[in-house]
């Protein structure tokens, strides 16, 4: 495809590349990482999500980190099919929503 627009004389960027785009999806997909860990969190052990949510994520302060880490996994797929359709603005986004969880990440892994 790069080939393609090379000869075609096209060297537009891809639309929709946007740092803002990314960053809001980079926040949003971990939220959505969460819910789906809990739901298979849930189900493997007989509880509900809200079990999960409550006792497990809230009430459990040590686990509270691992559980935000897992939930940024979800970030792997909007970043990699960013970078696939050649979109390096937003999947840049993806990852600058990645560095604002880091820290809550140390903070609650610290105290813990």
């Amino acid at each position: 495809m790069p080939l393609q627009r090379l000869i075609a004389g096209s060297m537009s960027k891809p639309t929709g590349d946007s740092l803002s785009v990314g960053f809001v999806i980079g926040v949003l997909a971990p939220v959505l990482g969460f819910f789906v860990y809990g739901l298979f969190w849930a189900q493997d052990n007989n509880r509900s999500l809200g079990y999960f949510i409550n006792d497990l994520f809230l009430g459990t302060p040590e686990f509270r980190s691992s559980i935000i880490a897992l939930s940024l996994i979800a970030n792997l797929i909007p970043f990699y099919v960013f970078l696939r359709k050649e979109r390096y603005k937003t999947a840049r986004g993806v990852l600058l929503a990645v560095f604002l969880y880091v820290p809550f990440v140390i903070y609650f892994w610290l105290n813990s």
